[in-house]
């Protein structure tokens, strides 16, 4: 019980033993606990050097009540963690500005300022291309919509990121912007590229807060591997097209509604969930899939959609 305080079981079993009998001499603790007396002699002397007791000339030991005794030790105790606490976080300081200095090829950031430091470093610096990855929960408020002129925004959405009502709004912005958005059924984590030299990343896959807190890795080979984990899920993932803009064949029979029903339905977005986003009932996506595979003579939806990539309907 007492091991936090540098107390062994064996020097706990004779201070109990003392604080029973109040006074007591060495052979009388001996011979009440079993121990030789050499190995009593030398645990009461060190519950003597800790503060625990006391001995007189003749050879009497007396207990000092717990409440001064241990009281005492713990308080020095706490003392000596608060000093250890402080040089910890002198010692984090020193960590870091060396590994800035340095520019160490993994470095972790715990703290908003450190993550929103690195955010504004993406919209201010990235001269090439932006690559990410958006997988709900979204932990960052995180802006990549940058004024700058970045020939390049490549975006991979999870599915489960359309269920959110304000994710169209968003991805017709992008689009309007000339960005490239693709939705891929599932994504291994949260991660933002910039110029294939710097990756963020969570610790966690699963990471619903700011805490544990973030990567930001740079060394070349990391960066190279994460990148090829980028184009991998990027040449699998569906592309997203929410305008008919561009279409030559049978324009006039498509229209705007009938481009985001084919889109959210090549997502992987049940029927249901369609009819909610459309604004309009499951009887009438079935009637208007019914229509368009009419139109084109397919005879399925897989068919259906391979039209769509054809005509330019969809990003093929």
């Amino acid at each position: 019980m007492l091991h936090g305080l540098g107390i062994s079981e064996q020097d706990e079993a004779v201070y109990v033993e003392l604080l029973r009998r109040r006074r007591a001499t060495i052979a009388e603790v001996a011979e009440a606990l079993g121990l030789p007396e050499p190995v009593a002699a030398s645990v009461m002397a060190r519950l003597v050097a800790l503060g625990l007791a006391t001995r007189d000339g003749g050879g009497l030991h007396m207990v000092v009540p717990p409440d001064v005794g241990l009281g005492t030790m713990i308080v020095q105790r706490q003392t000596e963690l608060q000093q250890v606490q402080g040089r910890l976080a002198q010692l984090v300081d020193v960590y870091r500005t060396g590994a800035a200095s340095t520019v160490s090829e993994v470095e972790a950031l715990s703290t908003p300022e450190e993550l929103a430091t690195w955010i504004d470093n993406i919209e201010r610096g990235a001269k090439q291309e932006v690559l990410a990855f958006f997988r709900p929960p979204y932990v960052l408020d995180v802006d990549l919509d940058s004024s700058a002129e970045v020939p390049s925004y490549r975006y991979v959405y999870e599915r489960a990121a359309l269920d959110d009502p304000r994710t169209p709004a968003e991805l017709g912005r992008f689009l309007k912007n000339g960005y490239e958005i693709r939705v891929a059924a599932e994504l291994p984590s949260k991660m933002i590229i910039v110029d294939q030299a710097a990756v963020l990343l969570p610790m966690l896959p699963d990471q619903t807060g700011i805490h544990p807190g973030f990567l930001l890795v740079r060394g070349q080979s990391l960066v190279h591997l994460l990148v090829a984990l980028f184009e991998r899920v990027w040449q699998a993932a569906t592309p997203l097209r929410l305008t008919a803009a561009g279409l030559n064949e049978g324009a006039s029979a498509w229209d705007d509604v009938d481009v985001a029903l084919l889109t959210y339905l090549l997502s992987g977005m049940p029927d249901k969930t369609v009819a909610s986003r459309l604004g309009t009932s499951e009887r009438t996506v079935h009637r208007r899939v019914q229509r368009l595979m009419k139109l084109t003579g397919t005879n399925s939806r897989m068919q259906l959609a391979w039209y769509a990539a054809r005509s330019g309907l969809i990003a093929p």
